[in-house]
């Protein structure tokens, strides 16, 4: 536990990752191993910190995807960077809460907006390049050349008016850029001195440019800081001071619980007790609708009970309920999709008796919903589910929940009802709030090897009530 031996032990476990992941992904890691997003506390301003790292990962991210160099050749381009005269624009914005000023060059506010932008070095003369010698590649061919003031060949005397006229072009759209960054208010400086003729365009300031261009919309601009004008400095409030240890570790404590709390409960995940998502599986497979991975098919989501199971409500959900018309192929298809091709007669069987059901022929005759995703706030938290067939009746909406069953002994099918019933008013809590309509009904079909059996589930309101209770104590 020696804190040299673990700094070393770490060091090494970078040194063993660095052939294996990008320079980007191990600045990541050592940045989370770290912690050093929550060393940024330790700082006056935070919020610098985080957007500074933000910045170093996402620039060697880029530098990784434009070159896919290793990591001695990241470095190399860090050393570069890190040289004097090195320029690179930054354009990371800081924290949206952050009451700060950002101060940048034109070419790194490029695509950026801001509720104000100042614009300064509006009465800087612009300058000529005084380099002792240089050269100019005219459009047609050749090449001009001027050594000091004086010696220059005709080619570069030609050339220098066309050079001149495309830097005043680019002077004129970086201050169009300039000035469109601000969103609610722009603040720019035209103050110039007195000149006794109109100078070149090509030799004014920024600020005679814009003068001239606004025109006579110039007088009805508002002027600030006027002349004269007294600055008071601003009253800036003492920090609060720091709170007891104690006192602090307790609000840290209750903030963990809040934050380690689930927001979302899918309706399966009630069952339990209250319990959230975990990653094993519940014994009765009629409960196995969790969503385990975002990429499985349109097929397989929102159903997760038995492979025959499975197949049984991918069938329903795509056939005709009311001619079971494209049968066969579906069964084909879904055995396929879930290897049991040598059930394609049980599945076949179990999806006929679910077109006999009272149920399914009801929904069939009037407007119905099958594989419907609801989610609704209950409280705090968000409740979520699949129903496998939803319709609408005069007096109201019936959910409709598939389970496959081995028997249908009455006793055991009241048994699986009281298993399922959390779950069952579950979704008719999430429909009634998510559509405003009543849910009449919420019935379970057992899809036997004898036929199907329906199951309604009892005292619906007082239920529904049981689970918005259960959800907010959970």
């Amino acid at each position: 536990d020696d804190r040299v031996a673990v700094g070393l032990a770490y060091l090494r476990s970078l040194h063993e990752l660095r052939h294996w992941v990008a320079p980007s992904e191990l600045l990541d890691r050592i940045s989370r191993d770290r912690r050093a997003m929550d060393l940024g506390f330790a700082e006056g301003r935070p919020r610098d910190v985080w957007r500074r790292i933000r910045f170093v990962v996402d620039q060697a991210r880029a530098w990784s995807e434009a070159t896919g160099g290793n990591l001695r050749q990241y470095l190399r381009w860090v050393e570069l960077q890190t040289a004097e005269g090195a320029r690179i624009a930054e354009a990371i914005l800081p924290e949206t809460d952050d009451d700060a000023v950002r101060i940048m060059t034109v070419h790194a506010a490029k695509g950026l907006e801001f509720p104000i932008a100042i614009v300064s070095g509006m009465s800087t003369a612009p300058r000529g390049r005084y380099a002792s010698a240089q050269a100019v590649f005219p459009p047609r061919g050749g090449v001009g050349y001027k050594v000091g003031r004086f010696a220059e060949t005709a080619e570069f005397a030609e050339h220098a008016p066309v050079d001149e006229q495309m830097s005043l072009h680019e002077r004129i759209r970086l201050l169009y850029v300039a000035c469109t960054r601000a969103r609610d208010h722009l603040v720019v400086s035209v103050h110039r001195k007195a000149r006794a003729s109109t100078p070149d365009r090509t030799g004014s300031t920024n600020a005679e440019l814009l003068v001239e261009a606004m025109g006579a919309t110039l007088d009805e601009l508002p002027v600030v800081g006027e002349v004269g004008g007294v600055v008071t400095a601003p009253v800036v409030a003492a920090p609060e001071p720091l709170l007891p240890y104690g006192e602090w570790e307790l609000e840290r404590a209750t903030s963990l619980e809040a934050a380690s709390r689930p927001t979302t409960v899918s309706a399966t995940s009630l069952t339990e007790e209250g319990e959230p998502d975990v990653e094993e599986e519940p014994e009765d497979p009629g409960l196995q609708k969790r969503p385990r991975d975002l990429d499985l098919p349109p097929w397989l989501k929102g159903r997760y009970g038995t492979a025959v199971g499975r197949a049984v409500h991918g069938v329903l959900q795509t056939i005709d309920l009311a001619t079971g018309a494209g049968l066969d192929a579906a069964v084909a298809s879904q055995c396929e999709a879930e290897a049991i091709t040598d059930r394609v007669d049980d599945v076949r069987r179990l999806v006929g008796h679910a077109l006999g059901s009272p149920s399914v022929r009801d929904a069939a005759l009037a407007d119905h919903w099958r594989e419907v995703y609801v989610c609704t706030p209950v409280g705090s938290r968000q409740l979520e589910g699949y129903v496998d067939l939803l319709y609408r009746t005069p007096e109201g909406l019936v959910v409709v929940d598939y389970k496959t069953a081995a028997t249908s002994d009455p006793a055991e099918l009241e048994r699986r009802v009281e298993t399922y019933r959390v779950q069952g008013s579950s979704y008719a809590l999430a429909v009634g709030a998510a559509t405003g309509e009543p849910v009449s009904r919420v019935t379970f079909v057992f899809l036997t090897p004898t036929g199907a059996v329906e199951r309604h589930l009892t005292d619906l309101g007082v239920a529904i009530a049981q689970v918005a209770d259960l959800i907010g104590s959970s």
